[in-house]
């Protein structure tokens, strides 16, 4: 007896089923990318970064030593206030006691943390120009762009992109399951592929970096390196918990399976044969 399917039905159910699975990873791969760029962009690493930049802009650790005397004349005048460092490309109050009876390594920290504190909030708002007066950088300057990507305002713009990717991809996951599908395997796929973009990033900043004289540029490739190793950690960690749910899942039907078998069958004979 054979029973007729209607023509096309096949089809249309696979691609019905296949097109939410496709979209799954696609979407995991984008809601990474976004928690990545969330992450780059909070409070924490963006001024840390954008700290890195600013001080990479003067050599701060060869600026530092150059300026110490001149620092600490002025903050022994002002033991309860702040010294006002003008010189940098970032004004910058320092409190008077951390530039007192301190080592370079200490004031060049306390020094890129303000930098990159008033660079995060203010943007390229917060630069000066030799006389302290705010400095317009043109747009093909490296530097605007990496602030622009880093400050707080786009931290916001993440965060959105962030909320958003992960409602589709929920919406998609559920839409997946409703068609017979269990999303496990678009998932890894998905996390898969954003590891590998972000190891070729990782590699090739990294490369580049290696190339560039400026210590301005090299500071930026740098900063797109520890931004894609981010990337690649949140990638990695999705494929391991993916796969460590594929792997019990596994075992799951194994054990069911077993326990559904009637009879053992006689030890002389396969239990399967293919």
């Amino acid at each position: 007896m054979t029973v007729s399917r209607a023509p096309g039905s096949s089809g249309s159910t696979n691609v019905r089923g296949g097109l939410p699975t496709l979209l799954v990873s696609v979407f995991t791969a984008i809601a990474l990318f976004a928690l990545a760029g969330y992450q780059v962009t909070s409070e924490t690493a963006g001024s840390r970064l954008l700290g890195r930049l600013a001080a990479s802009l003067v050599e701060l650790d060869r600026w530092v030593p150059a300026h110490r005397e001149d620092i600490e004349l002025l903050a022994r005048d002002k033991q309860q206030g702040f010294v006002s460092l003008n010189d940098l490309p970032v004004e910058v109050e320092l409190p008077a006691f951390v530039a007192v009876d301190t080592d370079d390594a200490t004031l060049s920290d306390a020094i890129t943390r303000i930098m990159g504190d008033r660079l995060y909030n203010e943007g390229t708002a917060a630069f000066r120009d030799a006389q302290g007066e705010s400095r317009s950088l043109s747009a093909a300057e490296p530097v605007r762009w990496a602030t622009g990507l880093l400050n707080k305002g786009m931290h916001g713009f993440w965060t959105a992109v962030l909320v958003l990717s992960l409602l589709v991809l929920l919406g998609l996951c559920a839409s997946a399951l409703m068609g017979g599908h269990v999303p496990l395997v678009a998932l890894g796929a998905g996390a898969a592929l954003s590891a590998v973009c972000s190891a070729a990033a990782w590699i090739a900043a990294q490369v580049v970096s290696g190339v560039f004289e400026s210590a301005v540029d090299k500071e930026i490739m740098l900063i797109v390196r520890d931004g894609a190793f981010i990337g690649l950690r949140d990638s990695l960690a999705i494929c391991a918990v993916v796969g460590a749910l594929i792997f019990l899942l596994t075992l799951s039907k194994r054990d069911e399976a077993s326990e559904s078998w009637p009879d053992a069958p006689p030890s002389d004979q396969a239990p399967f044969s293919m």
